[in-house]
């Protein structure tokens, strides 16, 4: 036995689920876009409005709830663009809806709020480079769907072999630093493992990973065509898409 409790098929569920008649459904769909989409969304934020930390998490929790409150996310057409896309667009929005309330309240003589003061000179809304704000989000995004499946993967472990795969894949692929120039002999002498051990185990491992990094992606890609575009995107081969 592998020690791996099998992962449900979740074939698009939560982009769905924000469409469902059903309330839990559209809870489900709503937790999922929420919890790997956060990070994207607070270093958006944060770099867009050069933004503190305290105030970037508290407008990232405003437009969340901005958007749960509204049911916007049930408005995403997979016909007209990519979720991801859409999310973005949704964030822009509210970001200059934000600034135009704040503005205006400042001219009013009201209390001016974290966004309005985020940018040490003054100029909130004083872009950044287009281009870095799209890496930025995409690279988050990619941050929070690998280490939604990671921490998915450790749940699963209940095996001694499996727990072990899983220290040999954190050593290797998770904590090991770019300068570190870490070995599979390394590896073997520091768990007392054959060279040939630890390349099993971390081959199976990183199926798994690989695996539940495919059905995180499926859970929110709203059809078939774009699930292999973003698959081909984070693997380079579309035979990585079962």
């Amino acid at each position: 036995m592998s020690g791996f409790t099998p992962f449900p098929e979740t074939r698009w569920t939560a982009i769905r689920a924000l469409k469902s008649d059903d309330s839990a459904a559209r809870q489900l769909g709503w937790d999922v876009v929420a919890r790997l989409y956060w990070r994207p969304v607070e270093s958006y934020v944060r770099l867009k409005w050069r933004a503190t930390e305290p105030d970037a998490s508290d407008a990232t929790q405003s437009f969340f709830a901005y958007v749960l409150e509204r049911d916007t996310l049930a408005k995403f057409d997979p016909d007209k663009a990519r979720f991801r896309t859409f999310l973005r667009t949704c964030l822009e929005r509210f970001l200059i809806n934000e600034h135009n309330a704040q503005t205006a309240q400042k001219r009013g003589g009201g209390m001016v709020t974290s966004l309005e003061t985020a940018g040490a000179d003054g100029a909130a809304l004083d872009p950044a480079d287009p281009e870095q704000l799209d890496e930025l989000f995409e690279r988050e995004w990619r941050h929070s769907l690998f280490a939604a499946a990671i921490a998915e993967i450790e749940s699963l472990c209940t095996t001694d072999t499996a727990r072990l795969q899983f220290a040999l894949f954190r050593r290797y692929d998770v904590e090991r630093g770019a300068a570190e120039k870490l070995t599979y002999d390394d590896l073997a002498r520091e768990f007392n493992l054959s060279v040939t051990a630890v390349t099993n185990h971390l081959h199976a491992i990183r199926v798994k990973v690989r695996l539940a990094l495919l059905e995180k992606l499926r859970s929110i890609t709203a059809s078939e065509a774009e699930f292999l575009e973003e698959s081909y995107a984070l693997f380079g081969a579309r035979g990585g898409a079962r």
